[in-house]
């Protein structure tokens, strides 16, 4: 795990004006870092949120996007990203390997995600969305050195309650590539319900919060996705390129 964020960890729950909502998600497009790059916070509406920054030399967005079309067809290729915590991945339609479709057409799907997220084995869904959702039609996708933004929604497995929200933007440097993820997280709320929905105040229940939602969510968070990443970037290059023989040296 990178030193930087053992640091972050050290500094505790961050001050929520450090962090900001999903619908100031356009943010991340500025070539600037933001206040918070590594970290947790506690966002107004109850919301969990978790920065992090992770450096991935000689890694490409075509590289990532591949990759989320690719890990989910075996369990050994998600314990890849994370041998202590990821324990199997799928979709229904088990497209991964599919050379007709692109890499953007394999993974823009629902992923069947089991994994630890701390000691707590979460089961949920993924739902990975056109980047236009999250940021409007109008923006500017590519702006900032951006080569890739991987969105999704996530939801329980064995209810429809959307649980959070996440965002894995990969973007060029000078002195490299760099990913940036942000996660909003624990708002629990019935999938697609309206504003109001009495369901939701339930779900959003002091009691209910403390009986479905981790303790420590936003360090649990933190950690898992630095080790998962760290670890990603350390031999994503070279196995993109066994796949890919044609394509060494351009990256």
């Amino acid at each position: 795990m990178p030193s930087y964020i053992a640091e972050a960890l050290l500094r505790g729950e961050e001050a929520r004006d450090l962090a900001f909502g999903l619908c100031d998600a356009g943010q991340l497009l500025n070539p600037d870092y933001l206040p918070m790059e590594n970290g947790h916070a506690k966002l107004d509406n109850g919301q969990v949120f978790v920065a992090v920054r992770t450096e991935m030399p000689d890694t490409t967005g075509a590289m990532f996007e591949w990759w989320m079309g690719w890990h989910y067809m075996e369990p050994q290729r998600y314990k890849l990203w994370h041998p202590r915590a990821h324990l199997n991945n799928g979709t229904r339609e088990m497209r991964g390997d599919d050379p007709v479709l692109s890499d953007r057409e394999k993974y823009r799907t629902t992923h069947y995600v089991t994994e630890y997220i701390g000691n707590h084995l979460d089961r949920i869904t993924i739902t990975f969305h056109d980047p236009r959702r999250f940021f409007g039609e109008e923006a500017d996708l590519s702006s900032g050195g951006t080569t890739a933004l991987v969105c999704g929604r996530v939801d329980l497995q064995q209810a429809p309650i959307t649980v959070g929200w996440l965002i894995h933007q990969i973007r060029e440097r000078e002195d490299g590539t760099e990913m940036r993820s942000r996660f909003w997280l624990g708002r629990p709320e019935i999938s697609g319900s309206r504003g109001g929905d009495p369901r939701n105040w339930l779900l959003r229940s002091r009691w209910f919060q403390r009986m479905a939602m981790p303790r420590n969510l936003g360090q649990d968070m933190l950690v898992h996705c630095a080790m998962e990443m760290n670890h990603l970037a350390g031999f994503l290059p070279e196995l993109y390129g066994l796949y890919h023989p044609d394509a060494q040296g351009q990256s």
